[in-house]
């Protein structure tokens, strides 16, 4: 015979304070926990489109990033040897090469209202680029025109940064001289790209007196390998680096993963806490209902019964301390900003994107911590199992 559910839930406010701090516990575990994985869920999300086996990033032998590799023209002429290699343009019949140069520019973010900067990229490409780059949609506005002082700027970005809404004007160039108006807003379902700025080639080269290219990037065909292409690239002939765009940016989100990391650490001892305060929770109430249990056992309720009816109280606890969390992460995203950007491990230029409180973060959280919670009153349950009726009555 089970105990009702209704006698778990009054034995939960009889010990208040002892109650409440157990609660607050679980919550701020909770609350990182659910935090961590929106941010965790995100950037991988943002990840996972940057997952184009065919999109060979070529760069400068040695180099780690678009950001510290620079292919002269000449060099760059050697990837004709890939022709065959590379899909061809079924409008022109030109092989599907994109020569690239990537900048930084220091920008406001718009969560603490301009307070703190973070570099972007800035990529000049032909109209080339957006046939290799095949992911890529305007979605507001329109392309820029190639020698015109014009970029279009990602989605995410577009959220992140003050001064890169439509219409508004951008100063870039070695001096920042020169103002380039943002005439679209761009998709990249998602990927990396969202977070960086587009213009043309020529005028960007020129306004940052450049005479290379940061990469070049190939859409290989789909009859070919691409780590024979790799291979063929890092060859004597050619003599440059190639990276698929899946290994490239999974090079790029190391520290983000040491981040996470450590982070997941963290939490982990939280949780070692939670369970702790739990266990001293329950400890707490069977000493101060022994005679209660025993009474209990008197009247034809078993040992076992005792038992699960103390997990459910620790369950009660788990599940009210988890939704507090969960609602103390939601809202501080809602307070503090849902768009976060992280540095790329080499580029030094920022990755954007949107945490979000998901319903599966929360059955995750909410299912973690009462996992927790079930460990911690394990013991305890034990215990007030195994009280010797005769000997509590006599205590009491």
């Amino acid at each position: 015979m089970a105990l009702p559910l209704s006698y778990n839930w009054r034995n939960l406010f009889v010990r208040r304070t002892t109650t409440a701090l157990t609660i607050l516990v679980i919550a701020a575990v909770v609350g990182v926990l659910s935090w961590m994985l929106g941010f965790w869920t995100a950037l991988s999300g943002s990840l996972s489109f940057a997952q184009d086996q065919h999109k060979l990033i070529v760069l400068r032998q040695a180099s780690t990033s678009e950001t510290n590799s620079a292919i002269p023209p000449e060099e760059s002429n050697k990837l004709s040897q890939l022709d065959r290699e590379v899909a061809l343009d079924p409008t022109s019949g030109q092989p599907l090469k994109s020569p690239e140069m990537i900048v930084q520019v220091s920008l406001p973010r718009m969560s603490d209202g301009g307070r703190t900067r973070a570099n972007v990229a800035v990529r000049g490409l032909t109209d080339d680029g957006f046939k290799v780059h095949r992911n890529v949609r305007i979605i507001e506005g329109r392309a820029f025109q190639q020698g015109q002082l014009e970029v279009i700027v990602g989605e995410s970005i577009s959220r992140q940064f003050i001064g890169l809404k439509m219409g508004d004007t951008l100063d870039l160039g070695y001096s920042g001289n020169r103002g380039y108006k943002i005439v679209g807003v761009f998709s990249a379902g998602g990927a990396p790209m969202e977070s960086e700025v587009w213009g043309p080639l020529t005028t960007l080269m020129n306004a940052y007196q450049r005479n290379a290219y940061s990469s070049v990037v190939l859409r290989l065909d789909d009859k070919f390998n691409a780590a024979d292409v790799i291979r063929k690239v890092e060859g004597p002939t050619i003599q440059l680096t190639a990276q698929t765009e899946a290994q490239y940016w999974d090079a790029q989100a190391k520290n983000v993963r040491t981040y996470l990391f450590i982070v997941s650490g963290l939490v982990g001892v939280m949780c070692v806490a939670a369970a702790f305060s739990i266990a001293n929770t329950m400890y707490s109430s069977v000493a101060a209902r022994s005679r209660e249990f025993a009474m209990l056992r008197t009247i034809g309720f078993s040992g076992r019964a005792i038992m699960v009816s103390i997990m459910i109280e620790a369950v009660f606890l788990s599940v009210i301390g988890g939704l507090l969390g969960c609602a103390g992460a939601y809202i501080y995203l809602q307070i503090m900003g849902r768009t976060k950007d992280m540095f790329g491990a080499s580029t030094f230029t920022t990755m954007a994107f949107e945490i979000s409180m998901t319903p599966m973060i929360v059955v995750y959280s909410l299912g973690a911590v009462t996992l927790v919670g079930l460990l911690g009153a394990l013991t305890p349950g034990i215990r007030a199992a195994k009280i010797r009726v005769v000997e509590a009555l006599r205590e009491a």
